[in-house]
């Protein structure tokens, strides 16, 4: 369960950094984690919980 906080406060982090770097940010738990696990090289205790892809924003805020 402490897991899951701690992806829940990077993945806050992440967004409000973005926000305020002017990019956009979409937290998701949805993704291949098999696949990511094996690109990321990560240990047989390591599991991905959450991903947040980074962006520009498509559209200018006035």
């Amino acid at each position: 369960m402490w897991a899951a906080e701690d992806a829940g406060i990077v993945s806050q982090n992440i967004a409000l950094f973005c926000a305020a770097a002017g990019l956009a940010a979409r937290p998701r738990a949805s993704m291949d984690a098999p696949r990511l696990k094996e690109a990321l090289k990560l240990s047989a205790t390591q599991h991905p919980m959450l991903n947040c892809p980074v962006s520009y924003q498509s559209h200018q805020r006035k």
